[in-house]
């Protein structure tokens, strides 16, 4: 099937730009300080969690990704990165339009053609959805990090144009939140449908299709329908907020891949939103319910948060309490209720000793159940407060200042493994006097393939994906404002 649309419908001509049409402002990452691509990296990362590297991997366009912000929260969030297959400068308004697919593009005619330029597929994705189809218009973010608690959780919600209409279809658009590390086996995709190994797409989280195809519905407790405009973005549908979990090993480096592409061809744009501050690691999670309509604590959960702020109130590290209802009610008022509860739970502790410096709460009203409402059992259970004790970077700052060796110079070490044929890692020595550092990888011929950029000082380091270039000699240099620091020679095998 191929989809047909009306290209007048598709053009913007917004370049820069601030959109406010509706309640979500999104916002280019430009290069001013404000809303700098470094700025729009540390802006995911909260407690525990400290990010080590970064960079653009591929991008239809340079406004593929920005930041986007909603003071209503109807999301579950306040503000974030947003990446997309097309533009995001028309996402701030309403739903107007079934088929968005925003032609902001290096090379716009690619549109209309079906052979994508490999720069702009996700063989990754194509690898992940197992359908043979192509991706397209892919954009993929990367970044090093270090968490410095056993688990790691981050907030998003998925989006798509192809809703309802294309539900079961091969217009299948995917994302996936791809982890290597230690404890992981290969590239591992964080963004399944919770208790499953199942990639998060338009064919797996849906309420169906009403046409003349009649899809049943998939996962329709974690989609929301947008058709009618409800909520203040242009996507059809979009998923309720989720929350990924994963087991790591403390003070270890992990590498994230976030990649979003459309899929079997390059219209009907789709987005996933990522919560700012929402990349966290945690020691320990509990949860404590609340009756019907009711902030007010009971007296087992009493008893069990005077033993939580017992353990913790000599501890270090921040405490995360987030506020949760089920769905009865209006939105507003659930997420009034919700942060009574968090509040409930924060003056508790705070009563029994524990520093208000200390407590960071959160208010997500219906947004993000853990259970499903569709039973009573299950609006019971998302009556709730979680509290998570947070990781703290004091003994990562320690070991780093031990790396400091006196006279050192900037200088790029090495790199291992080499040769490699999957991830390998440069390690180089900065100053704490560099104000920017960053490596340039390229091959024989002296084309740029990459730019990743160093957010630590000391011995450091990034880690470069070999998996999708070509067997050959390549170059990693580094750049230390605007100096060469030098270069590291690595061999790709497969």
């Amino acid at each position: 099937m191929k989809k047909y649309f009306l290209p007048i419908a598709l053009c913007f001509s917004v370049l820069t730009f601030n959109a406010q049409n509706g309640g979500i402002k999104v916002y280019k990452s430009q290069g001013n300080a404000a809303l700098s691509n470094q700025n729009l990296f540390q802006s995911l990362v909260g407690e525990g969690i400290i990010l080590k590297s970064y960079s653009v991997s591929k991008a239809p366009s340079d406004e593929a990704f920005g930041f986007f912000e909603d003071s209503k929260s109807v999301l579950g969030m306040k503000k974030g990165l947003i990446m997309t297959t097309g533009a995001i400068g028309a996402l701030g308004s309403t739903n107007t339009s079934p088929a968005m697919s925003n032609m902001r593009h290096e090379n716009p005619t690619a549109r209309y053609d079906s052979h994508e330029p490999p720069s702009l597929r996700s063989f990754e994705l194509e690898k992940l959805i197992k359908t043979g189809k192509k991706t397209f218009d892919a954009c993929v973010l990367e970044m090093d990090i270090v968490p410095t608690a056993d688990t790691l959780s981050f907030n998003y919600v998925f989006a798509s144009e192809e809703y309802d209409e294309f539900v079961g279809t091969d217009f299948n658009d995917v994302f996936a939140f791809f982890i290597t590390g230690e404890g992981i086996t290969g590239e591992k995709n964080l963004a399944v449908i919770p208790g499953t190994e199942i990639p998060v797409s338009v064919n797996t989280i849906n309420n169906g299709q009403s046409g003349s195809l009649g899809r049943n519905s998939s996962n329709p407790s974690y989609y929301i329908s947008n058709v009618s405009g409800h909520i203040a973005i242009e996507y059809d549908g979009l998923t309720k907020l989720m929350e990924i979990r994963q087991p790591v090993t403390p003070y270890k480096t992990y590498h994230i891949k976030l990649a979003i592409a459309d899929v079997s061809d390059n219209s009907y744009d789709s987005g996933v939103l990522i919560e700012g501050k929402s990349f966290i690691s945690y020691k320990k999670s509990y949860s404590a319910l609340f009756g019907k309509n009711s902030c007010e604590l009971e007296k087992e959960y009493k008893t069990f948060l005077n033993g939580l702020a017992a353990q913790y109130k000599n501890q270090k590290g921040k405490i995360l309490i987030t506020g949760h209802t089920d769905n009865e009610g209006t939105e507003e008022k659930n997420e009034q209720l919700s942060c009574c509860r968090a509040n409930a739970v924060a003056e508790y502790f705070k009563d029994k000793g524990i520093e208000a410096s200390r407590l960071i709460i959160e208010c997500k009203g219906e947004t993000a159940p853990a259970y499903s409402n569709g039973t009573e059992e299950g609006k019971a259970w998302n009556r709730r407060v979680d509290i998570k004790l947070l990781g703290d970077d004091e003994q990562y700052n320690a070991t780093k200042k031990l790396d400091v060796v006196k006279d050192e110079k900037t200088k790029v070490i090495s790199n291992f493994p080499n040769p490699f044929n999957g991830y390998t890692t440069i390690e180089s020595y900065i100053e704490e006097t560099v104000k920017d550092a960053y490596y340039v990888i390229s091959d024989m011929t002296g084309s740029k393939i990459k730019t990743i950029h160093l957010m630590e000082r000391g011995k450091t380091g990034a880690q470069l994906d070999g998996s999708l270039l070509a067997n050959g000699t390549y170059f990693a240099t580094l750049v230390i404002d605007g100096q060469n620091g030098g270069t590291v020679k690595m061999v790709v095998t497969h």
